[in-house]
């Protein structure tokens, strides 16, 4: 009699894999076509770069019966992406992560059979993680990885780092503008591994009914481009001056914070009762005493009774009970 295949025995009762694979691939195929025919000519030059190099796509993967594994390094973009996870949750990444860390992924394990059968591993907002993240998911990648290509980055495996180094870099306790410099991907010796792919078309930004609107918003857009790589009011120094357009500041003078409110809720109290209202707009702020002062300033445009609602963790049990007893 021959052997048992041990490693189909495997494949076959492992649920993380048995989970990747539970799809509707003829939906899959449908919306590979949909998404394709709504690519700007830079998506589609990225896509066909990755098809050339890894032979399938995100959809494709799922449609041809493979596995992709989409992760985010946010929670937030993590709920954006399909069945998405997040990188610490998915690949086991140690919370206080060293420059020697491991993941803490067993070679054995079902979560390692399933990086092992992966074709194409996706993470999106990378830049904003610590590049020991990826140093240690490269190395464990090696460690459990079953075929010719352990020496190789994160063990032969395609990954796909999405994300924008103007935004979020990784956010690094006490440290000054190098240190945090150099705890990018950017400065991890897988970087010279990767190869760049370009976006530039900012797509929150299409729309316009006419031309002239249109030509507005693609002004804008190349404005704010160019200040996120710097070639504004060139040449520089990396310092220089940016002169706002009328056209997107809020005129003020006393109450400034007044003022943005009564900008962004103009309606606030004729539209209280309508959710999409509030769905719809949001104000930015940089700090947490600006974003108090904000919502002081809303809550005070609310004539309305005050109601304090409570986590179940900032309160003793003591007063948890008086809570409930009242």
């Amino acid at each position: 009699m021959p052997f048992p295949d041990y490693e189909f025995i495997n494949y076959t009762y492992n649920m993380l894999i048995h989970d990747e694979m539970a799809y509707d691939r003829e939906t899959l195929e449908q919306d590979l076509e949909r998404y394709l025919s709504t690519m700007t000519i830079e998506q589609r030059s990225v896509y066909d770069q990755i098809i050339d190099v890894v032979s399938v796509d995100a959809a494709a993967v799922h449609a041809r019966g493979d596995i992709v594994i989409n992760v985010a390094s946010s929670g937030i973009a993590a709920l954006l992406l399909t069945d998405g996870r997040t990188t610490h949750s998915r690949f086991a990444i140690p919370i206080n992560v060293l420059e020697d860390s491991f993941c803490n992924i067993q070679p054995d394990s079902e979560l390692a059979a399933l990086l092992n059968k992966a074709k194409l591993i996706i993470w999106d907002e990378a830049p904003m993680m610590h590049r020991h993240c990826f140093e240690a998911f490269d190395r464990t990648m090696r460690d459990i990885i079953k075929s010719a290509n352990k020496k190789m980055p994160f063990g032969g495996k395609f990954v796909v780092f999405g994300g924008d180094f103007r935004q979020i870099l990784p956010v690094v306790h006490k440290r000054n503008r190098a240190e945090i410099v150099n705890a990018s991907l950017h400065s991890s010796d897988l970087w010279h591994h990767c190869k760049v792919l370009t976006l530039t078309k900012n797509m929150r930004l299409n729309g316009g009914e006419n031309e002239l609107e249109k030509k507005e918003i693609s002004d804008f857009a190349d404005w704010i481009l160019k200040i996120g790589e710097g070639k504004i009011n060139l040449p520089n120094d990396g310092e220089a001056d940016i002169i706002f357009p009328d056209e997107v500041l809020i005129p003020s003078h006393d109450n400034h914070i007044q003022n943005i409110v009564d900008s962004i809720y103009p309606s606030l109290h004729s539209d209280l009762g309508d959710p999409n209202f509030f769905q719809n707009k949001a104000i930015l702020a940089p700090t947490n005493e600006e974003v108090d002062s904000i919502n002081d300033a809303v809550l005070a445009s609310i004539d309305e009774e005050e109601r304090v609602y409570y986590s179940s963790d900032s309160l003793s049990p003591d007063e948890v009970d008086d809570l409930f007893a009242q």
